[in-house]
């Protein structure tokens, strides 16, 4: 347990998840649609006027460099819009990380939801940019932490009541790209919170969160205790 000078409400209330938004609507008479792991959304067949809610699954929005690689700029689960409006910039697309279904939104609705989802994702963008600004390797995979165990997270089945499995679907070379670290230091960072107590994993990809409130208070600047 981190040993912060605040109180655990006030670190709480103060530390909400930076881009979290997790809002899930979906219409009862949509039409779905399955896009397998890696595969870009809009060569599934998902044409560019057309807009769909994420209902399960994972997505990322990158953009591709000219030597082939790619660059994370967000990670988006279910909940989320997906279309046009998010692959306007040049060179951009969205790639699904996990089988990731979709559905579609209606068109009499569209151009509300999308102007919706457009405002969430700047703030995401903005909140994203704040934090590479921010020096700590703590500070960064912390928030990282929190965004995606609101996205992604369940109860666990045989841990602690208050404990949240995250499944991760970012590798973590895609992690450090997201949150423009290296590859080692996000590794270490993993492994600093492990070793306190915070999260446990055994498997690269799924990770329990077991203090969420000391989390939210490296996220907000605090440090690790030394050990």
């Amino acid at each position: 347990m981190l040993d912060t000078q605040t109180s655990r409400s006030a670190d709480r209330a103060k530390a909400r998840p930076l881009f979290a938004f997790g809002e899930r609507k979906f219409l009862p008479r949509a039409k779905y649609r399955v896009v397998a792991a890696a595969m870009p959304l809009f060569a599934e067949g998902l044409a560019k006027a057309e807009t769909a809610r994420i209902v399960d699954g994972a997505v990322c929005l990158c953009q591709q460099t000219a030597d082939g690689s790619r660059h994370v700029l967000d990670v988006l689960g279910p909940g989320y819009l997906v279309g046009s409006f998010l692959t306007d910039i040049e060179r951009c697309n969205v790639m699904a990380l996990t089988r990731t279904r979709l559905a579609s939104v209606a068109a009499s609705a569209e151009a509300g939801e999308v102007a919706e989802a457009t405002r969430r994702m700047l703030a995401r963008a903005q909140s994203h940019a704040i934090l590479l600004r921010r020096n700590g390797v703590s500070e960064r995979v912390a928030t990282c932490l929190l965004d995606l165990v609101d996205q992604f997270g369940v109860a666990s089945d045989d841990g602690p009541d208050d404990e949240t499995v995250l499944t991760l679907h970012l590798n973590r070379g895609d992690l450090a790209d997201w949150l423009g670290l290296t590859l080692a230091s996000v590794s270490r960072g993993l492994n600093e919170f492990k070793r306190a107590g915070l999260i446990a994993f055994d498997h690269p990809k799924v990770i329990a969160v077991r203090d969420r409130a000391s989390l939210e208070a490296l996220a907000c600047g605090a440090r690790l205790p030394d050990a």
